[in-house]
């Protein structure tokens, strides 16, 4: 658990008071990308639950990012077909907000994951993509194309410019790769899509952490899954892709060159800040990984 002393512990303080929980000593307490924190505790009846908070020091982007979650699990959780966690109670308040989610579940490490395992998330993924909206409005954030529209090519160039084949051309493309990108219409995404955000209990996925949710690109989701298991050397099998194309009535080509291109491009116009995060040898991989695809991208685009 993390110290009364921390951005958050105040926050901490008031909702395990409120709420009368008590903190769970296991290690099982964890700290989301988001910079929200997440707390394993018990509630008053013995039930295992986590406590997520972000303080209103995170300031405005990660309150915006908490609040559409809490939207989510208060408008949405019962309307998309994959399981998530249960919203026991939650607050917004001046000191941040606060969601009491049940436990269900835990993550299993990307290399861990069977075929079955990816074939029902792919499964999964696919149902998502088909929610239906009606009248809500799930506006979110897409960095991915802010990045290509605006890319940092001083940071682009000091990270790839000696390792990436054809680098300029890959700079040169954007539009190329944001058009493939957006070849198949947008869905209800849940936008952070990895195998550390899903729960697994029993047969069934769980999944977590809907901050990022709403609208956009179904390759962002199927891609990202990738992006986040990179650096430690696993890509999602064939069974991901062939058990979302069994479930959804998209075609084939579009969708591979769509994740072809969305990952390529989170790679190269995105993760470089990320590479500090991450060894030596998970940054290698990411590098052998991109290349790969660059590689792929241009023999495509001549064949």
């Amino acid at each position: 658990m993390q110290s009364d002393r921390s951005v958050g512990g105040s926050l901490l303080r008031s909702a395990l008071q409120r709420f009368g929980l008590e903190p769970d000593q296991s290690p099982a307490s964890l700290e989301s990308r988001s910079g929200a924190g997440v707390h394993a505790v018990r509630t008053s009846s013995g039930d295992a639950a986590y406590l997520k908070l972000t303080p209103v020091a995170l300031g405005s982007e990660a309150l915006t990012a908490a609040r559409r979650e809490l939207r989510f699990y208060s408008e949405l959780a019962a309307r998309v077909p994959v399981c998530t966690p249960r919203l026991l109670t939650a607050a917004d308040d001046d000191k941040g907000i606060t969601l009491l989610l049940a436990a269900t579940g835990t993550p299993v490490p990307a290399g861990a994951w069977t075929p079955a395992m990816w074939a029902a998330l792919g499964r999964d993924l696919a149902a998502l993509h088909e929610t239906d909206m009606g009248e809500f409005g799930w506006a979110r954030p897409d960095t991915l194309r802010s990045a290509l529209a605006a890319p940092d090519l001083v940071a682009v160039d000091r990270f790839w410019g000696a390792t990436l084949p054809r680098l300029a051309d890959v700079i040169a493309a954007r539009e190329e790769l944001a058009n493939a990108m957006d070849v198949l219409p947008s869905v209800f995404v849940h936008g952070d899509c990895h195998t550390g955000n899903i729960a697994v209990a029993d047969e069934s996925l769980i999944f977590l952490d809907w901050q990022m949710s709403g609208t956009g690109r179904p390759g962002a989701d199927l891609s990202f899954l990738n992006v986040r298991a990179a650096p430690a050397g696993v890509t999602a099998p064939p069974e991901l892709a062939a058990a979302y194309l069994r479930n959804r009535d998209v075609g084939r080509r579009a969708l591979e060159r769509a994740l072809l291109a969305e990952e390529m491009a989170v790679y190269v116009f995105q993760w470089p800040p990320f590479a500090a995060y991450n060894t030596p040898a998970g940054v290698e991989r990411v590098r052998q990984r991109a290349s790969l695809l660059a590689t792929r991208w241009f023999q495509e685009a001549y064949a």
